[in-house]
């Protein structure tokens, strides 16, 4: 972040994410950044609602110019310097009280972003706001691909709890409503205690290819993962990042937290995995970070790094 843009923070209160331009009106842009402050589907630890904010005074200590992702290539890669064409697009006016009309929201904006050809980030929020993003994203693209980083499945019954969608019952809905294209759907991570047989039988059921954290590390995997990562990428596709698909030592201000997750090398390797496929991801987010759970906002920081990659 520039000295121009960290003064104009200090006299207006204003810290659009990693100094980047502020745009409330969707234009066309390389994409945007979209905050989702609200977390009325978290059913444990709330606090989801305050995470835009908390990423974005995080991002306030990333410099224009940060350290070389690789020293030898002499250069920076990541930055607001490596985000041409990205802006805030400020928070989308999620209200807490209806998750239904907040969901409504979050696919009118998302859908009027991408139709001037931006593709769009979410900073979150509870996980459920992405089938929002999906609605819009699909209706304009069709059935997309998906790299879910998660500790959960989050495809619950929802008749199961009384309602059809809250942060365990996004990705069924999504799947049931054709948003998805199943064979290109990837989650990893997955460690969760409470992953009952319905719930598997249905992802395995649809073709769903799951990873929990010790597949990703048995080097008998690897070509099976790279299989994975690139079917996903054989079309319009959405990077969704649930931040408790990292371990809680990195990341405890989640509303699930479940021990033994993926380390920050490996959730970026995932990252830059999608760097690789045929066109670049239409949309993207980071979920459920509650930054009151973690006083030393290290959680909020490691959030900021993985947006950084993103955009890179």
């Amino acid at each position: 972040m520039s000295a121009e843009t960290l003064m104009q923070g200090l006299r207006t209160g204003l810290t659009p994410f990693l100094g980047l331009p502020l745009c409330i009106d969707p234009r066309p842009a390389t994409g945007v950044v979209l905050g989702v402050p609200c977390d009325a589907g978290v059913i444990n630890r709330p606090g989801a609602r305050l995470g835009p904010w908390a990423m974005r005074a995080a991002s306030m200590g990333v410099g224009s110019h940060p350290m070389p992702e690789r020293l030898r290539e002499g250069r920076p890669e990541l930055g607001p310097s490596a985000a041409g064409g990205w802006l805030d697009g400020g928070n989308i006016p999620t209200l807490p009280f209806s998750l239904s009309e907040a969901l409504e929201t979050v696919q009118a904006t998302v859908g009027a972003w991408a139709m001037t050809g931006s593709r769009t980030l979410m900073l979150g929020g509870d996980h459920s706001l992405t089938l929002g993003a999906l609605r819009a994203l699909a209706r304009q693209h069709g059935p997309l691909g998906l790299l879910h980083l998660d500790a959960h499945p989050d495809a619950a019954d929802g008749a199961a709890w009384g309602t059809d969608i809250h942060h365990g019952t996004w990705l069924r809905q999504a799947l049931e409503e054709g948003l998805l294209d199943p064979e290109r759907v990837m989650q990893a991570g997955l460690r969760a205690p409470r992953f009952d047989d319905e719930e598997l039988a249905f992802l395995q059921g649809v073709g769903v290819r799951m990873w929990t954290p010790a597949d990703l590390r048995d080097p008998l995997m690897s070509l099976r993962l790279k299989e994975d990562l690139a079917a996903v990428g054989r079309g319009p596709a959405y990077l969704s990042l649930d931040l408790d698909a990292l371990d809680p030592i990195l990341v405890p201000a989640v509303a699930e937290p479940v021990p033994g997750g993926l380390s920050l090398a490996e959730t970026l390797r995932l990252i830059h995995a999608a760097r690789l496929w045929p066109e670049p991801w239409v949309g993207a987010d980071l979920m459920e970070l509650a930054p009151t759970l973690d006083g030393a906002e290290a959680s909020a920081r490691v959030a900021v790094h993985l947006a950084l990659h993103l955009l890179a």
